[in-house]
């Protein structure tokens, strides 16, 4: 019975590692799914790369899925690293499993860069991707 629920949700995961970044992306997610009367559930994790543990453990509970997130270049590979292996899991996860999925993981030169991408008045990625994680639930359920 509770997993019935849980499939006429979104699921946003989301990772604070930015807070302020982290808050723009959120917004813009939640206000459009609430404008549009979709009902979500919303989980903090404090990195990217701890996102695919919580996508992976919910995958398949939820209508779909709005990953959100930052990763900024640093003097290190680490940036890679964190975008490389998140990305290339969640993507390869979302497409064999047929999951509707869609990720606004800001990978950035610079925290400018980031604010700018997640503002709410300028380019509102987290709403961007709240749409189209709607736009793939439709698509997935036309016959």
């Amino acid at each position: 019975m509770e997993q019935k629920k849980y499939l006429n949700k979104i699921l946003i995961i989301f990772s604070d590692f930015y807070p302020e970044i982290s808050s723009n992306l959120l917004k813009g997610a939640e206000n459009y799914l609430k404008k549009h009367k979709f009902l979500f559930d919303k989980i903090k994790v404090p990195g990217t790369l701890e996102i695919p543990f919580i996508f992976e453990k919910y995958k398949h509970k939820y209508k779909g899925y709005i990953i959100l997130g930052c990763v900024i270049r640093g003097e290190t590979d680490h940036y890679d690293i964190v975008k490389d292996i998140t990305l290339d899991f969640l993507y390869k996860k979302a497409f064999n499993e047929k999951l509707p999925l869609s990720c606004s993981i800001l990978t950035v030169e610079n925290y400018a860069q980031a604010l700018e991408r997640s503002d709410l008045k300028k380019k509102n990625l987290g709403e961007k991707s709240a749409i189209a994680c709607l736009s793939l639930i439709r698509l997935l359920n036309e016959k």
